[in-house]
């Protein structure tokens, strides 16, 4: 029974750590859009990597854009997808920081939200077992006293 308690220990400090690192991504690309200057790209590139799992290859576009103050910007997009999910020239609107317009982001839900949403869902999916494994213990734990408590009374 003590493994079955350093389990649910470790589902439930994990769920909180998934919860508490959604809310960071979600308030932090948040803050980035409200934030951020707006400018239209082009999508100057389409990088080809391996997959980490062995599958199909993913596709990360370069876009380039100029700033409010005419600086020419060229950035590799943190999300990589299969199939591709822009195409080389095409016009892309992008969120950067004007004191960082490296750090771009393509306008695009899974570019913005792709970790909040990835954080969520492993967040669900844990709290999920963590409280299946609170109720099937504390299910069992009762069941166990009332066998004990009827065989007592025999």
């Amino acid at each position: 029974m003590r493994s079955a308690g350093i389990t649910r220990f470790i589902f439930l400090v994990t769920t909180l750590i998934l919860f508490g690192a959604a809310g960071f991504f979600a308030i932090k690309t948040h803050r980035f859009i409200v934030h951020a200057a707006r400018a239209e790209g082009r999508v100057v590139k389409l990088l080809t990597e391996p997959s980490r799992d062995g599958g199909h290859p993913l596709t990360r576009p370069v876009v380039e854009f100029r700033t409010a103050d005419g600086t020419r910007v060229e950035f590799k997009s943190t999300s990589a997808s299969y199939p591709p999910s822009f195409a080389r020239d095409e016009i892309v609107t992008v969120f950067y920081e004007q004191s960082q317009p490296q750090s771009a982001e393509i306008d695009s839900f899974f570019s913005l939200w792709g970790g909040v949403v990835i954080t969520s869902g492993l967040c669900v999916v844990f709290a999920g077992f963590t409280a299946a494994l609170y109720l099937r213990i504390s299910f069992a734990g009762k069941k166990f006293r009332r066998k004990r408590t009827s065989q007592a009374s025999s």
